[in-house]
């Protein structure tokens, strides 16, 4: 019996660290689809703010939303913070939402990742709006990038120019670490550490012609 109990005890505080852990777990996109093709950049936004029907004040309000690192309230439903931010680091209190459309300080973003909405959120801070470029270079020179999960290995080929005619000089499935240089379009110059401690220098594709994202970058170590 009273192996039962502690047995019980240790089952019981291992579940309630796995229930906290999973509750106050980073948002980060593991898988393409995580980010919409549509994306221009992204918007730092702050813990509440307005939803527009349109760019200007006089429209509709259409969402006010108000979110914390566990929860994001709606005017009538609340959501998990993974369905409303692109990505969001609580230690460094960063949160991103994906941007769609922008016209002047009025940023167009996906609130909802889940039913797919969008409304207009204005900003008078323009810091608080990366371009892809802008923040594929701040983030990934800093942290690096990474690969999404869904990604085929062998579609993990560097080349030794930005652009798929160039010389494809091979590839890499297991990696330890990508290092970015320099954004070139949609392509990247990396240096590529992969398990064996071998590097790998040139030229991959972060970002589809259709628009979707094969690497993201780190936003902390």
């Amino acid at each position: 019996m009273k192996r039962f109990i502690i047995l019980f005890l240790v089952v019981l505080v291992y579940s309630i660290s796995l229930f906290n852990a999973q509750a106050l777990a980073d948002v980060m996109p593991y898988y393409t689809g995580s980010i919409s093709n549509d994306t221009i950049g992204f918007l730092q936004v702050p813990k509440s703010f307005k939803l527009y029907l349109y760019p200007r004040e006089d429209s509709q309000n259409i969402e006010n939303v108000t979110w914390t690192d566990t929860e994001v309230k709606l005017n009538k439903k609340t959501i998990e913070p993974v369905a409303l931010f692109a990505a969001q680091v609580q230690a460094k209190d960063l949160a991103f939402c994906m941007v769609v459309d922008m016209q002047d300080d009025w940023y167009k973003i996906i609130y909802d990742k889940d039913g797919n909405k969008t409304g207009w959120i204005k900003t008078t801070n323009i810091d608080n709006f990366w371009s892809l470029k802008d923040f594929y270079s701040y983030y990934g020179r800093k942290y690096g990038l990474y690969y999404m999960k869904n990604i085929d290995y062998r579609k993990r080929g560097y080349y030794s120019g930005a652009d798929k005619l160039s010389q494809k000089l091979g590839g890499f499935t297991y990696i330890r670490s990508i290092k970015l240089s320099k954004i070139s379009g949609n392509w990247a110059l990396v240096t590529v550490l992969d398990m064996g401690g071998q590097l790998k220098i040139g030229y991959v594709q972060w970002r589809e012609d259709d628009g979707s994202i094969s690497l993201f970058p780190k936003l902390s170590n």
